[in-house]
């Protein structure tokens, strides 16, 4: 049994009697045997970061159709993206009718360039969250000693309110009307996230923009330049319907097997490791009985 996908490489050798050592050495040749999860129909590619070690960023690569792991690259750097979609064979780039990122202008970037025609959508999640970072920095400028906002209630869907929570955060607004203008602007566009009509949802949003364009103030100003750079990537959601939460709940897995083989400090390593834990179990089976790692 390939217990390797789902415990630390120093547990699986004490197992079978082998060496930490060994087992990572035969797991980086498996994975490299073993060939990317090409889908042989269209596709959504899921372009998304993960953190190595602190600031330390890699690059997610998932299907999202199929729900499979494409790779994981060494950083985040837009050079590292571009180098690995090269590297598509051409009938797979075919393939790719849409890719869903963040929103972040070098991923853009690589897939204007080598996937060219391929419409960008930017996943929703991350929309609202660039909403959730302006709330949180107006959180930090006026909590102090006496009154503490808590940063959950701010980011928290409104109909999850509780009555206490809608009470405190009444009270949050009546202090600080700026926090109240940014709450009500996440929850709107929210609410244009629900709209079926891709005409309606462009209206409510295009509105949306036109309220920030000239109010001065810096941190609205900001979110109307976000907003407005990524007009086109933001509305494409409403005719592809396609979001990153697949690439989240890889996101997810990878934070588990990093606790339970307590930390990487070998990249490498740390690639065989995460992308093993992503092929199907048959698949790996096979793999270590050919490679006499298993009998």
């Amino acid at each position: 049994m390939p217990k390797i996908r789902d415990r630390s490489f120093s547990a699986v050798a004490r197992d079978f009697g082998l060496s930490a050592t060994s087992l990572i050495r035969s797991a980086k040749e498996l994975r490299e045997k073993i060939d990317t999860p090409w889908p042989d129909k269209p596709f959504v590619l899921g372009i998304d970061e993960h953190s190595f070690s602190g600031r330390d960023l890699m690059i997610t690569l998932t299907n999202l159709s199929d729900h499979h792991l494409l790779g994981i690259l060494r950083d985040d750097r837009n050079t590292t993206l571009i180098h690995w979609i090269r590297k598509i064979p051409e009938k797979i780039k075919q393939n790719i009718k849409t890719v869903c990122t963040d929103m972040r202008a070098g991923y853009r970037s690589a897939v204007e360039k080598e996937l060219v025609g391929v419409p960008v959508v930017v996943d929703k999640f991350h929309v609202i969250q660039h909403f959730n970072f302006h709330l949180q920095c107006l959180r930090s400028l006026f909590s102090n000693h006496s009154y503490s906002i808590h940063k959950q209630l701010l980011e928290k869907n409104k109909e999850d309110l509780n009555d206490k929570e809608k009470l405190f955060l009444k009270e949050i607004f009546r202090r600080y009307p700026p926090i109240e203008e940014f709450w009500k602007m996440k929850e709107i566009m929210r609410n244009i996230y629900r709209i079926k009509d891709p005409k309606k949802a462009t209206e409510r949003f295009d509105s949306l923009i036109q309220g920030l364009e000239f109010d001065p103030r810096p941190r609205w100003q900001e979110l109307y330049r976000t907003l407005k750079n990524w007009r086109t990537e933001i509305l494409n959601y409403f005719t592809y319907r396609v979001t990153n939460a697949y690439t989240e709940g890889v996101h997810t897995r990878i934070k588990l097997l990093k606790r339970i083989s307590y930390g990487f400090r070998n990249k490498i390593n740390y690639i065989a490791k995460m992308t093993l834990a992503f092929l199907p179990l048959i698949t790996i089976i096979k793999s270590l009985i050919n490679t006499n790692i298993v009998t």
